[in-house]
């Protein structure tokens, strides 16, 4: 029998079979879920992985000068500071949950800040345009390293390759995508500093997601998703890596709903039908969107969204205030 690669157990497991349904491929993979952690993982990992991360892929997306000047003032406006452009953004689409991950722990401009998997950098950028001074960002799907005025720069490099140590260390939904998630917790765990925090934002199997839309769940994505975590699995990841969890917050929106009840329609999210992906399609559905909001921010209260923020420092230090 298949085993959990994170606790080890291997009874009472169940398969799933998910699609790939981002760029409507519709291929088909094996997902185990662990009947001890909740963990759910990605059994047989593509050889040819980079067919599910084409140029257009979210992450790798390029901004031109003025989607970044607004991607700035939506930042700005997360982080608590006057932007109206910034909270028209907020209201319409989502809040800059990232950037509010950061304001939540409140470090100084001077803290070292490592982001990992962060693509083309564009929240060190935006970080970067709020003051914060030494920024690092790895991913090593780049293809080349990247160098920005201000002596940003993002390294083309696996995590394991870094050296130093850093304040702040940052998974913005890139914790999911890796194959070793043991080994990227220890590593993370010798590049904290004494009195430093990692951020892990993640979808999480532990939530109405995944209990109530199975293998539809949208932040399931299949096949990018090699890992959807609970609370347990983390913490037991942490725990041998040295690391202890201080707080969760969950951050669940709308999309949780309408997204995944498209995939359960066989609507991939490359298709014209596909609800709400547009700011047309946005305002014109205004009133649904706001249904399906307060039930995300209900799923916040009750400790069940399928998306959360991680908050992990040394097991010795002392917990972050709520």
């Amino acid at each position: 029998m298949n085993s959990c690669k994170i606790c080890k157990n291997s009874s009472g497991n169940t398969v799933h079979i998910a699609r790939e349904m981002m760029f409507g491929f519709r291929d088909q993979f094996e997902y185990l879920e662990c009947a001890q952690c909740g963990c759910v993982q990605l059994l047989n990992v593509p050889q040819n992985m980079a067919r599910y991360y084409p140029e257009s892929y979210y992450s790798f997306e390029k901004h031109g000068w003025a989607k970044t000047l607004l991607r700035h003032r939506w930042s700005a406006y997360a982080y608590g500071r006057f932007s109206f452009p910034g909270a028209i953004v907020s209201r319409v689409f989502f809040p800059n949950r990232a950037m509010m991950s950061v304001k939540r722990l409140g470090p100084a401009l001077e803290a070292r800040i490592l982001d990992v998997g962060c693509g083309s950098g564009r929240l060190l950028l935006d970080l970067q345009y709020l003051g914060f001074k030494h920024l690092t960002g790895v991913d090593p799907f780049l293809e080349r390293e990247l160098t920005y005025p201000g002596g940003l720069t993002i390294h083309k490099k696996q995590l394991d390759r870094l050296t130093g140590h850093y304040d702040l260390i940052m998974l913005h939904h890139s914790y999911e995508h890796m194959d070793n998630p043991a080994s990227v917790m220890r590593t993370l765990g010798g590049l904290l500093s004494p009195n430093g925090t990692v951020i892990v934002r993640i979808p999480v199997a532990s939530s109405y997601g995944w209990e109530h839309f199975g293998i539809n769940w949208v932040n399931l994505d299949a096949p990018r998703h090699l890992f959807l975590h609970t609370q347990q699995s983390i913490e037991l990841l942490a725990k041998e890596a040295g690391l202890a969890l201080n707080q969760v917050v969950h951050e669940g929106d709308d999309g949780v709903f309408w997204a995944s009840e498209a995939y359960a329609s066989d609507i991939p999210l490359s298709d014209p039908r596909f609800p709400y992906n547009s700011l047309r399609k946005r305002l014109f559905g205004w009133r649904g969107l706001c249904d399906y909001r307060k039930r995300a921010e209900e799923l916040n209260r009750e400790a069940q969204a399928d998306l959360v923020c991680i908050y992990l420092g040394q097991a010795n230090q002392a917990k972050i205030r709520p």
